[in-house]
């Protein structure tokens, strides 16, 4: 059985692949995800369109949807947003791709107070320092394009446990092979046996999902 590249948070399309396109409203065509950035995360969030969007067959996951300190907006209301999308991760039992940016202490504290029941996936991960209390939260990383080229990071990602990690191109002009190549490499696994994983990871996951 050949195995899809899974990629689980692209800001482009990407049919050639198992891929979720990072998306502001229903798509048609591909599996997507769709939440409040932090950026936007304001007193005029529009939570509306979301019972439509979270229920449509298409949509895999809540996100990116987070915490961030450089944003400019205020912390309390992106808690607040941040908070409500996870109640409605849980009512449409949706998996979350999280963004966090210098927030992980106010995270962390939330995922306990609120003990959600769906994955939480720490994309774009790239913290060495807090990599084993991520894991220890029980949350998912998912590694991009910066394992290419960030030896010290790419040797931190052979030390996740195989069901607990997944990989992405986010906003960046890179195949989603060349990530699976560098890690699969690092691991000194096949391409295949990556991918076999992978696959095992994305279906228990991403529930949704229906190969092909």
């Amino acid at each position: 059985m050949g195995f899809p590249y899974f990629n689980i948070h692209s800001h482009f399309r990407d049919k050639q692949n198992a891929a979720i396109f990072q998306a502001s409203s229903i798509q048609e065509d591909c599996w997507f995800s769709f939440g409040i950035h932090p950026w936007d995360s304001d007193s005029n969030s529009d939570f509306g369109v979301f019972h439509e969007t979270l229920k449509h067959q298409n949509c895999l996951a809540v996100g990116e949807i987070g915490l961030d300190k450089l944003s400019g907006v205020n912390l309390d209301s992106q808690i607040q947003i941040f908070t409500r999308q996870i109640e409605l991760s849980e009512e449409f039992q949706l998996p979350v791709i999280i963004h966090c940016v210098r927030a992980w202490n106010e995270l962390k504290l939330l995922k306990r107070s609120l003990n959600p029941t769906q994955s939480w996936i720490y994309h774009g991960f790239s913290k060495n320092n807090i990599l084993d209390e991520v894991l220890a939260e029980g949350m998912f990383v998912s590694f991009g394009q910066r394992i290419m080229n960030d030896q010290d990071l790419l040797k931190s990602t052979l030390d996740v446990p195989m069901n607990k990690i997944f990989f992405e191109t986010d906003n960046k002009q890179v195949e989603i092979e060349q990530i699976f190549s560098a890690f699969a490499n690092a691991k000194q696994i096949t391409l295949q046996e990556l991918k076999k994983i992978q696959f095992e990871n994305f279906k228990r996951v991403f529930k949704k999902w229906k190969n092909g």
